[in-house]
């Protein structure tokens, strides 16, 4: 997501000062003010030619000025909605372009012009007509009439609940407290995004598992735990998931294949929702496959490593040829086979081996993580590379090897800013007790935020209504992630 901040409100509020202000002292902002963004941008060719095509009046001025064009937008809506159009093309590209950039957008019209759903934050001054009118009266060339027709204009006519939730409100006639405005557009760090607003759960169906990843952030073991949900209870699970509107199921573990009714519960969910499960393959039989085909996955997810010593230095002895047993079952599968590799020292610099391997196993996708080193006590297996290079080498291979397989990454250039934290509205972390926490980063970090209630014998809309979840919830409204890495 953008790192965008936008700071609006009436003319001669005082908005300009702030943002001035907030320049000063965070010198990691970079200011745009739109107003000299569109001045100086008709000193570019190519937007006067745009310009000149969609407002014919323009066309018989060899230099267009802001008198100029002011005289056409301001009188005619039908311009003026031409115009806009141009403008915030050009500002939106150019705004792209400044990548890994926390920028500071100053414009009137931000909300009203509907370019908020583009900002992270916004900061809307506000002061009374008449304030503003008796300022504009000393320092503007505008008629009262017109000052009039702009300040209404520069009202917010909508508050629709996505805005409230970004927004900050301040009386430009007040003193102006720079740092509660510095703590509100301090970013937010997010490893989870959803895209149309769909709603997804992961679930850890059991905590048992038959390898021991150094780097699970589960710290999962073999040891089975008898208070795991039953077949019925998990069912329960799944209808309270649909009768909130969820769409998306992950089924992660430990190994979900060591539960004997792993298929029994595929079965309900992939009928009822969006369902992956994730798994070491090492259960996997050509017998399980059969079955497997009779349901409509969105897709398995393998782990693997890369070569025998790369994948054994980080899963444990014994657990390479497993896993590849299993990815030759799988080779029947009509559902889709995803690799999942996390990067890591011993096979940073080998990834294109581990493509090519992954092609052989006739998988369609694989996809690169970095490993996070949440338990790990041997931190040398932590990747050398910067993600910049790394992201960089994995583009050159996906170009590489397009024809042969889908390679993707789910990582970035950190940190990764968020809008609006999905956790606990559209996505939840169950575990294997039926425990709900609003994402898997807070369930690891801070247990502060896991239900006290299980999904065993209670509805998903009672476990999210625990004051503690509810915290959470307000919370991140103001900007805390209780769960940043």
């Amino acid at each position: 997501m953008n790192n965008w901040i936008g700071i609006t409100g009436k003319m001669s509020a005082g908005k300009t000062t702030i943002a001035k202000q907030l320049i000063k002292e965070e010198n990691n902002l970079i200011y745009i003010n739109v107003d000299d963004f569109r001045r100086k941008k008709l000193e570019d060719e190519l937007y006067i030619k745009e310009l000149k095509q969609q407002i014919p009046p323009l066309r018989k001025y060899q230099v267009v000025t802001s008198i100029d064009l002011n005289k056409y937008i301001y009188k005619y809506k039908k311009y003026m909605k031409r115009y806009k159009k141009i403008l915030y093309k050009h500002l939106l590209l150019y705004l792209s372009n400044l990548k890994n950039k926390q920028i500071l957008v100053e414009w009137a019209l931000l909300i009203n012009d509907h370019l908020d759903k583009y900002f992270r934050k916004i900061i809307y001054v506000d002061i009374k007509d008449e304030i503003a009118i008796n300022r504009l009266k000393k320092n503007s060339d505008l008629k009262i009439s017109e000052i009039k027709k702009r300040l209404k204009e520069q009202k917010i006519q909508r508050f629709k609940k996505e805005v409230k939730e970004k927004i900050l409100i301040i009386d430009g006639e007040r003193t102006v407290n720079m740092e509660q405005i510095k703590e509100f557009i301090k970013p937010m760090k997010c490893k989870f995004t959803l895209s149309n607003n769909k709603k997804k759960a992961i679930w850890e169906v059991t905590h048992q598992c038959n390898y021991q990843c150094s780097y699970c952030m589960f710290s999962c073991n073999y040891k089975k735990e008898e208070r795991e949900l039953t077949t019925e209870e998990c069912y329960h699970v799944i209808d309270e998931l649909v009768k909130e509107g969820f769409t998306q199921l992950k089924i992660t573990g430990g190994e979900p294949f060591l539960r004997k009714d792993i298929l029994e519960i595929l079965t309900y969910a992939s009928k009822r929702l969006e369902t992956d499960i994730s798994t070491n393959a090492s259960m996997i039989t050509e017998n399980i496959v059969k079955k497997l085909n009779n349901l409509s996955l969105k897709m398995i997810h393998v782990s693997l490593d890369g070569t025998k010593e790369q994948h054994e230095s980080v899963r444990g002895k014994n657990t390479y040829e497993r896993t590849l047993k299993g990815l030759e079952a799988l080779k029947k599968s009509k559902n889709k086979i995803r690799i999942g590799t996390v990067i890591h020292a011993n096979n940073e610099n080998d990834l294109e081996g581990v493509i090519k391997n992954s092609i052989d196993l006739k998988a369609s996708e694989i996809i690169f993580s970095i490993m996070d080193l949440m338990h790990s006590e041997d931190k040398t297996l932590g990747k050398k590379e910067p993600n910049h290079i790394l992201i960089k080498k994995i583009k050159v291979l996906k170009e590489k090897y397009k024809d042969s397989i889908i390679v993707n990454l789910n990582f970035d250039d950190q940190p990764s800013y968020v809008t609006k934290c999905p956790g606990g509205n559209h996505f939840i972390f169950i575990d294997n007790l039926g425990r709900v926490s609003p994402c898997t980063w807070i369930y690891e970090k801070n247990k502060d935020f896991i239900s006290k209630q299980s999904l065993k014998n209670e509805t998903l809309q009672n476990v999210l209504s625990e004051e503690n979840l509810k915290q959470f919830i307000c919370g991140k409204k103001a900007g805390i992630c209780y769960g940043e890495i």
